[in-house]
């Protein structure tokens, strides 16, 4: 397991939902409240952007979507899904940075390989903005890493305002990140760090290969299934790999297992599954997924019989890392060069 000093039981919930349910919900804000009450760890907002689906019919942008729900639903935590496919690194950490202020870091971020609904089969080509890089786990692994870095690129301990001095901020302490890879980036990001110290890095990953990469550089992993083989390869490639450079105290990402809510499903047939999986080894959560024509919210009519059987546990905590039990990630900039020279003493007015 990821973690294995949780209180009540092994396994968190959380909730996928896809552009259909995000668009419903924004239309009727006075129901994305009912989103405090499922127990969920946090909500994916935008998952069928990310998860090889066709597109559906509408979609809102995730972390606009998300930023908004949050604004409605003060107790529940929310990931914003995006790819390379169409988002710059540097565009992904400042609106993910963004949002996790406004949302006293209840947020976060969860990558996949390409968007269903951008055009074109080449990094940030489905932006229309340059030819890209090829999509592949390489590169969303290097959006991984540049993301990490430009979150901790301005520590946000480096806003003193001192009167006294008339220092606003230890200007020394914010760095360039010097990423080379498939992006390169020079930094450091126009956003200060979070409450969180750096939102929660997610991966939907659908492969073994997906995963092992997720491995080393990801707080959590979403993996597409409960397919015995692929649960199985998953655990492994995770366990297996090096010590994630974000955990800070060596623990492996946590790992939640996507099961599907359908049109017509009997409850009690859902409930079956999701015990099952849970109580597979080397799993620490489940998502539930409902289907574009299921009711966003229906899912939460089954959590209730999920607490009852000690399948799910209670997420409480002023941030997503705090939900998850995860440690602030290890720091990635250490002796970087300073963007700014260390200001100096004003005297008085």
């Amino acid at each position: 397991m990821g973690d294995s000093t949780t209180t009540e039981t092994s396994t968190y919930l959380a909730i996928g939902l896809g552009g259909d349910h995000l668009a419903a919900l924004i239309a009727d804000p006075r129901q994305v409240s009912r989103l405090d009450g499922t127990g969920a760890a946090f909500v994916v907002a935008g998952i069928d952007g990310i998860d090889g689906s066709a597109p559906g019919g509408v979609t809102v942008e995730p972390t606009v979507a998300a930023a908004f729900l949050a604004a409605h639903a003060p107790g529940t935590a929310f990931l914003a899904a995006a790819a390379p496919h169409r988002d710059h690194p540097y565009n992904l950490a400042r609106r993910i940075a963004s949002l996790d202020h406004l949302s006293g870091g209840r947020s976060g971020l969860i990558l996949g390989v390409r968007d269903g609904y951008a055009p074109g089969d080449t990094a940030w080509g489905g932006a229309g903005l340059t030819d890209g890089a090829p999509l592949g786990v390489g590169t969303t692994r290097d959006v991984a890493v540049a993301v990490q870095k430009l979150w901790q690129s301005w520590p946000q301990e480096s806003i003193v305002a001192d009167r006294e001095s008339r220092i606003f901020a230890r200007a020394e302490q914010i760095v360039h990140v010097d990423h080379r890879g498939v992006f390169d980036i020079a930094g450091p990001l126009t956003v200060p760090s979070t409450a969180q110290g750096s939102p929660v890095l997610a991966w939907y990953a659908d492969s073994v290969p997906a995963v092992a990469a997720a491995g080393e550089v990801a707080d959590l992993v979403v993996l597409a299934g409960a397919d015995p083989a692929l649960l199985g390869g998953a655990v492994d490639a995770l366990d297996a790999a090096p010590s994630s450079r974000f955990a800070g105290d060596g623990r492996r990402p946590l790992l939640f297992v996507q099961v599907a809510a359908s049109r017509g499903r009997d409850a009690a047939d859902l409930v079956a599954e999701a015990e099952s999986v849970a109580a597979r080894p080397g799993v620490d959560g489940i998502l539930l997924r409902p289907d574009a024509d299921v009711d966003a919210l229906a899912v939460g009519d089954v959590v209730p019989r999920l607490a009852g059987l000690g399948v799910v546990r209670a997420s409480e905590g002023a941030t997503l890392r705090d939900r998850l039990a995860l440690p602030k990630p290890a720091r990635l900039l250490a002796g970087a060069r300073p963007v700014f020279p260390a200001p100096e003493p004003q005297p008085a007015l």
